[in-house]
């Protein structure tokens, strides 16, 4: 079975545009199935004496966060499905690079198609890019589809 990680964020027209490519790929093949990888980054603040408030700050953001996983996820897992492509879910926290590099290696992917989003060249120099850390930290194809 010819398996693809798609990691997917919040940005609509960037996911919209991974599962395009996907399902053209599922399309063209048989046994052909897709891991969905939502990373959320981990929330740093500096140091505070009032842990109470950083605390109600963690929660809310947490709570923003979760909606948009389950909005984002559940529109890419059903849009897949109505394809008839096999699809799992799978969530992480942490660096995006690190923890798609990770995943792809957890379930042996064949492929990785990952969104990028349009950034002018002193930007890619001067704030990296999640798909640029992923194309050098993997051995494995890496697809990336502009949105």
């Amino acid at each position: 079975m010819y398996t693809v990680l798609v990691p997917i964020d919040g940005h609509e027209a960037r996911v919209n545009a991974q599962l395009e490519s996907v399902i053209d790929l599922a399309n063209a093949s048989e046994g052909f199935a897709v891991e969905l990888l939502h990373v959320r980054k981990e929330l740093e603040f500096a140091d505070s004496d009032d842990d109470v408030e950083i605390g109600e700050i963690r929660r809310d953001l947490d709570d923003d966060a979760l909606e948009e996983l389950v909005e984002t996820v559940s529109m890419a897992a059903e849009e897949l499905a109505a394809a008839d492509v096999d699809v799992s879910v799978h969530s992480a926290t942490g660096n995006p690079a690190a923890a798609i590099v990770d995943v792809a290696n957890q379930f042996d992917v064949d492929e990785i198609v990952i969104g990028a989003r349009r950034q002018s060249p002193v930007g890619k120099v001067l704030f990296g890019s999640v798909a640029q850390s992923v194309i050098l930290d993997t051995d494995r194809p890496v697809k990336v589809v502009p949105a």
